[in-house]
């Protein structure tokens, strides 16, 4: 997508890898490392540098392959937090 593109210019300077979220729905984010804690209101995703946390509605996750997550359910929020010092195993 040419809308990646632009905002990844310098991926080195990018808060995460790439997400999409579906409001009211759920989301896709490529680049994960690994899945932190998870239950139907909060799931934790570590990417290399950073990990957000997605809140919702009945989450669940969908398909986790090869760095790719699908999360379903109803997203209410994402924010960035600061990873674990174990850096999400």
């Amino acid at each position: 997508m040419r809308i990646y593109d632009e905002v990844f210019k310098n991926p080195t300077e990018s808060a995460c890898a790439r997400c999409v979220v579906v409001p009211g729905g759920g989301g896709y984010f490529e680049g994960v490392k690994s899945v932190g804690d998870f239950s139907a209101e909060k799931i934790v995703v570590y990417f290399p540098k950073q990990a957000v946390e997605v809140e919702g509605v009945n989450l669940a996750i969908k398909k986790y392959y090869d760095g790719d997550l699908q999360i379903g359910g109803r997203v209410t929020g994402v924010r960035v937090v600061s990873p674990t010092a174990d850096g999400g195993k």
